[in-house]
């Protein structure tokens, strides 16, 4: 049994969340989980005659108003914690194309009631926690892009060097700085000072390499050889040179370029783990 309850302005922004345009359910399927939930559907207001069509309370307006009425006769959130439970539960969202949307709106519907003391489980189960006091700590314990990160089994030298930037979700420095630990990790294993396509050309040269991770004596292991060299000065052109030479404001990285760029940064930092430093001739 739930004890906590949701304030006024809680259950507003969890309307928002739930009930939200692009990123929501749809009114239809939230007048099914209302009735399922025991809530009575109240109507938005809009209304058509032979005048035309005059438009009604917006989608989360008329879902707060249809909590706010259950609430005030019941005199408890019973329903609504049902509705929450039925609204996030994952066996509607097994097909592969909902996973994202469900994944999004648990995590928003997450850093609502973080604040309130609630949290709905990977099971789709509404529980009790610590409530969050500040937006910082509901980033903490709630970040998409750190669960996507996970789940994608992103090497950890690309966490390390932007851990900051993940908790505040800036995905221009993430891509940045994730970019430049490449050329790091190159300069820690072989010992090299230079930089970009300087680094890269040196450590992996064919005749006299730095860096190795096959034997180099067959065309097909030369060409892997190649093709790593090719992936690093790839990933600079794409990621490291832009973010240096334009203006923050002008390079935009929105969740799903970030993710995408982190992941090939990641895999090349797996074919890292691979290579060690080419002994010099005296």
């Amino acid at each position: 049994m739930i004890s906590k309850i949701l304030d006024m302005q809680q259950l507003k922004a969890l309307c928002g969340v739930i009930a939200e345009t692009k990123t929501g359910l749809t009114k239809s399927k939230l007048e099914d989980l209302l009735r399922q939930s025991n809530i009575k559907v109240l109507s938005d207001g809009s209304s058509q005659n032979q005048y035309g069509f005059a438009p009604g309370l917006n989608k989360r307006d008329w879902l707060y108003n249809c909590l706010a009425n259950d609430i005030n006769q019941n005199h408890n959130l019973h329903n609504v914690y049902v509705l929450i439970e039925k609204a996030l539960n994952p066996v509607d969202y097994t097909n592969e194309t909902k996973r994202e949307f469900y994944n999004n709106l648990l995590c928003e519907t997450n850093k609502v009631l973080l604040l309130a003391g609630l949290q709905v489980t990977k099971s789709g189960k509404l529980e009790e926690v610590n409530a969050a006091t500040n937006l910082d700590e509901v980033d903490r314990r709630v970040d998409s892009l750190q669960q996507k990160l996970y789940q994608r089994s992103i090497h950890s030298e690309v966490v390390k060097y932007c851990k900051k930037e993940l908790l505040q979700k800036d995905y221009f420095d993430i891509v940045f700085e994730s970019a430049k630990g490449l050329a790091q990790r190159v300069r820690d294993i072989t010992g090299l000072t230079n930089d970009g396509g300087e680094l890269f050309q040196t450590a992996f040269s064919l005749k006299d390499p730095w860096i190795i991770f096959n034997s180099l004596t067959t065309e097909s292991e030369k060409s892997e050889y190649k093709g790593l060299k090719e992936l690093l000065e790839a990933i600079f052109h794409l990621a490291r040179n832009p973010a240096a030479h334009t203006p923050k404001i002008n390079w935009r990285v929105d969740e799903n370029k970030a993710l995408d760029i982190l992941t090939l940064i990641s895999f090349a930092h797996k074919y890292l783990d691979e290579c060690y430093k080419m002994p010099r001739k005296p």
